[in-house]
């Protein structure tokens, strides 16, 4: 594992490339050009927003912005598994071609949505000065550990989906509906505790972004310092999926050339 990381950090200088082409890369020749790595995302925000506080209205003060402290790493991580997955496959020709360690890929593509993630977060901390719903500094302090949690998380899960994409060109496609569903089964449109169903509590008890999610609810909404049991939760889910996304991805990854 250890050595897994030493050598990816002797091809940063790689991975930095691999993220500057997907940060500028996806929307070259467009006229908003980069700028749509924001516009898009806070567009889906919109969506919800209109939905949920017009169609169907929450009892939840100031609820949009609850709904933008849960959207925005939502979709740090679900774009970073849903394009991690196929990384790997869509880069097929580079891989065949050159040797460098094939996780520089799926990371390379974490890392790209994590820039956009830590620029976005510029987005609700200035709605939360805005708003009129304020923040506390000592629980902003703890917003940190979410982060590194969301990161990890999604780092461990894009890997161990890339591998898997590899053998099973359907993962990424089956990622996709697997999100849609998980969403929903993840506090970001509700409260947790405003729900009284014994299996849908479980559920969200067994969810690990459930975790993750009210990490950053608890410190920027409810302006109030995580639970210990919180954030222990959410640090050793974290190191996990990433520990068994990278044990995975490095045995897989020798036969990608020929698989490919």
């Amino acid at each position: 594992m250890f050595g897994f990381i030493r050598e990816l950090y002797q091809y940063r200088s790689m991975i930095l490339n691999l993220v500057k082409r997907d940060l500028r890369g996806r929307y070259k020749g467009s006229l908003l050009g980069f700028l749509w790595n924001f516009v898009l995302p806070l567009m889906q925000i919109l969506v919800y927003i209109m939905v949920f506080t017009i169609i169907f209205r929450q009892n939840i003060e100031h609820y949009y912005v609850y709904l933008i402290v849960g959207m925005v790493p939502w979709i740090m991580f679900s774009e970073s598994i849903s394009s991690g997955a196929g990384s790997v496959v869509d880069n097929s020709q580079l891989i065949t071609k050159i040797y460098f360690p094939r996780s520089v890929i799926p990371v390379s593509i974490v890392i790209s949505k994590f820039v956009n993630f830590l620029i976005s977060m510029a987005i609700v901390f200035a709605v939360l000065a805005i708003g009129g719903h304020g923040f506390e500094i000592y629980s902003v302090l703890t917003t940190p550990l979410a982060v590194l949690c969301l990161f990890i998380f999604s780092l461990g899960l894009a890997v161990l989906l890339a591998a898997a994409n590899v053998y099973l060109r359907d993962t990424q496609y089956l990622v996709n509906v697997i999100l849609m569903m998980w969403i929903w089964i993840t506090p970001i449109m509700y409260v947790s505790n405003f729900i009284d169903n014994g299996t849908f509590n479980l559920i969200l008890d067994l969810n690990p972004m459930t975790y993750i999610i009210e990490l950053f609810q608890d410190a920027l909404y409810w302006k109030i310092v995580p639970p210990i049991e919180s954030v222990l939760i959410s640090l050793v889910e974290s190191v996990a999926m990433v520990a068994i996304g990278f044990g995975v991805y490095q045995k897989a990854s020798a036969d990608f050339a020929e698989v490919l």
